[in-house]
């Protein structure tokens, strides 16, 4: 039956019918703030995969930098190059 007076329900996208499920938040990697004063470039240097040096680059002129990361290390997150 036909009713003029009453909305039909409107029709429902794919993704609404199964609503995406929210992924879990990505743990933060590690990292410190380096000064390249080779080429006045600020970046942050990554931890690597083993959890046992910070390791970087200079973008520019691709200098490296390696922190190791040890029992009474420092409290300091920001390094300069010399």
């Amino acid at each position: 039956m036909f009713d003029v007076f009453s909305d039909p329900e409107p029709p429902t996208k794919p993704e609404e019918q199964n609503p995406p499920e929210v992924p879990e938040k990505k743990e933060q990697r590690k990292f410190i703030g380096v000064k390249f004063n080779c080429c006045g470039i600020y970046v942050r240097v990554y931890i690597n995969k083993e959890g046992t040096r910070y390791e970087g680059r200079c973008p520019k002129c691709f200098q490296t930098v390696n922190f190791k990361v040890g029992e009474g290390g420092t409290e300091n997150r920001f390094f300069e190059t010399r």
